[in-house]
């Protein structure tokens, strides 16, 4: 009795497959069928129109220059006839059927077939798959046909829809052989991965060949029928297979391998289908992380790198060869997978191996610049990469260098490192004419005084402190120098190469010259603060903290000063600008601190420094002017 319960449940279940299949089928003949008679009764009704309906009336030719290339219009009557209108028969114009045009309104039966030839298919074959997909993980439960059996029922579908499909498209049937197709395949793909993967019937080699034995059939198909559904459609199949076939053990080796041989399927191609290596590379990596949340163990690291260089070099490997062989246009998808995939797979190495080798990783970095560097130099050697294309793959070179050198350097070696790193991307970008590395060295000098600013500046001064030739004040000059040296760049090189940039070597010059009076001002004041906390007695403290005060309004003063003789000198308005800007600094602190705080000597010497610049200043202008004034 249980055996003919479950024999009527196998074929019920049969059944509802088979009907799943015909259904699509029976549809889509009865609409082709619909539409054939639909089509010979409008031109039957054509024809007849056609009989009665007057020939075409002849229009002379019209020729340029000749008395009938210029039409009298509807309403001229000649002179002397105003009361005879001779009646001329119109042609009768006959309703025409509605053409479809892409700008215009869809109709229904547009919108019919899309859904009774796509849609319908598609949705068929997705449910046919998890309907497989679930029968066989049920009747493996349930123990109602062996292993071999239900890896064979597997095959055999595949195998027959593959063959289906191929019929119809001989047949002319392009859409409906391409969902027949690409369900084939990924049935294919199951019955593989369960007999290698889940059920163990195949060993590791054999496994292996079967797998590229499926990706080149997957390929070769989509090939043949120039379907990029096909190989979509199989892909996603292939990264669904592991994930509906999931098993107690974890089979790591066999699924990296797996997902490597998809992967090698996808970009082997030699048509290059848009969404096809996007697809490739997320369903990898989704797969690889779904993995890791279960199952990963230190124990299983070195097949774990040995799968993320893999996949790395797969596509890095696939994009030089495809542009050496082929030399083709650069699509956003390939610049794209150019500049992501070897961050990600720099973020994922680095959290595997920075706990246990953090002083590998600088090294790690600079070797992945060194590859995209050689990589850029060989495609740019055989003339087969576009501007854009080389300069976005040294411009992952320079971001490899530029982390390295926080992960490998130490505390203020890092922001001298990333000022001339800044510098020289900067000259390389006018010398080539590239606005992405300009920008690149923009940020990176952002970058720079942000690390500077808040990073390097010391908050704490201890009862020793040596000024100028200490590590903080050399390392903010190599910064600053590098600033001042980016305007030189911008002044020299830029017109030479018809780079004109008047705003950003103004920008370049105050940020160059706020930056030089940070650092005096922060070494002055940790000085003075440093033999502040050495006295031991408070009045000593207060005097010291008064010399200060004063000595930072010098400072000020002197500087803006230097700046004002500097901007006549060079007859720059910025650096005059700049020093108008500091003196006004200098007299508000002067007026709403000094006073307040400095004792009456060091109030006047603040004051009488302060003024008698201010004087110096004002005759350089007036001088300046009046000679400016007198030569027009």
């Amino acid at each position: 009795m249980d055996e003919f319960i479950l024999l009527i449940f196998v074929l019920v279940v049969i059944a509802a497959i088979l009907c799943i299949v015909a259904l699509p089928i029976v549809a889509l003949a009865i609409s082709i069928s619909s539409r054939k008679k639909l089509t010979e009764r409008i031109a039957k009704l054509e024809a007849a129109l056609s009989v009665t309906s007057p020939g075409p009336v002849q229009q002379p030719t019209q020729r340029v220059g000749s008395p009938l290339a210029e039409e009298p219009p509807a309403s001229y009557v000649p002179t002397g006839f105003s009361s005879i209108r001779p009646q001329v028969p119109r042609p009768q114009v006959l309703p025409s059927a509605p053409t479809p045009h892409p700008g215009r309104t869809i109709h229904a039966d547009q919108i019919e077939s899309v859904i009774g030839r796509r849609w319908l298919g598609w949705a068929a074959v997705c449910l046919i798959l998890f309907a497989a997909a679930f029968f066989l993980k049920y009747a493996f439960e349930n123990r109602w046909i062996g292993e071999l059996g239900r890896v064979a029922i597997g095959v055999a579908a595949g195998v027959g829809m593959t063959m289906l499909g191929f019929m119809y498209h001989k047949r002319g049937w392009r859409i409906f052989s391409q969902i027949l197709t690409a369900g084939g395949v990924v049935l294919l793909y199951l019955s593989t991965y369960a007999a290698f993967g889940y059920y163990h019937l195949a060993g590791q080699k054999a496994a292996f060949a079967f797998m590229a034995i499926l990706v080149a059939e997957a390929a070769g198909l989509a090939l043949l029928y120039n379907a990029p559904a096909i190989a979509i459609m199989a892909l996603i199949g292939g990264f669904l297979t592991p994930l509906l076939l999931r098993s107690d053990r974890d089979q790591y080796r066999s699924l990296f391998g797996y997902i490597a041989a998809l992967d090698l399927g996808a970009l082997a191609l030699l048509k290059h289908w848009r969404g096809l290596p996007t697809l490739a590379f997320a369903g990898t990596h989704l797969l690889f992380w779904l993995w890791y949340g279960d199952n990963f163990h230190p124990r299983k690291l070195g097949t774990v790198m040995l799968f993320q260089a893999a996949v790395f070099l797969i596509f890095l490997l696939a994009h030089v060869g495809r542009q050496l062989v082929r030399r083709r246009s650069v699509t956003f998808e390939d610049l794209g997978l150019v500049l992501i995939n070897p961050f990600v797979f720099f973020a994922t190495s680095y959290h595997l191996l920075n706990p246990d080798h953090h002083e590998w990783m600088g090294a790690f970095a600079i070797g992945l610049a060194l590859l995209y560097a050689g990589a850029a130099k060989i495609l740019l050697h055989r003339s087969a990469a576009t501007r854009g294309e080389s300069l976005s793959m040294i411009g992952v070179a320079l971001t490899f260098v530029t982390i390295a050198i926080p992960i490998h350097l130490r505390q203020n070696w890092i922001t001298i490192a990333w000022s001339v790193e800044a510098l020289v991307m900067l000259w390389a970008g006018i010398e080539t004419r590239a606005w992405r590395l300009r920008a690149m060295a923009y940020t990176l000098f952002g970058l720079t005084l942000i690390r500077l600013v808040f990073w390097d500046t010391p908050r704490h001064s201890g009862q020793t402190f040596t000024p100028v030739l200490n590590k903080y004040f050399l390392s903010s000059l190599v910064v600053t120098a590098c600033l001042f040296g980016a305007v030189v760049m911008y002044q020299r090189f830029g017109e030479r190469k018809q780079i004109p940039a008047p705003v950003l070597k103004v920008v370049f010059l105050i940020v160059a010259v706020i930056s030089l009076w940070f650092v005096m001002s922060v070494e002055t004041h940790t000085f003075f603060s440093a033999r502040n906390a050495a006295q031991k007695v408070g009045e000593d403290a207060a005097h010291e903290q008064w010399l200060g005060q004063m000595a930072l309004s010098v400072l000020w003063s002197v500087y803006a000063g230097a700046l004002a003789a500097v901007g006549f000198v060079r007859r720059s308005a910025a650096i005059r600008w700049a020093a108008l800007a500091l003196f006004a600094l200098t007299i508000i602190k002067a007026m709403l601190v000094d006073i307040a705080q400095l004792q009456q000597l060091y109030r006047i010497i603040v004051f009488f420094v302060l003024g008698v610049l201010l004087l110096v200043v004002a005759w350089g202008y007036h001088r300046a002017f009046h000679s400016m004034e007198s030569s027009k």
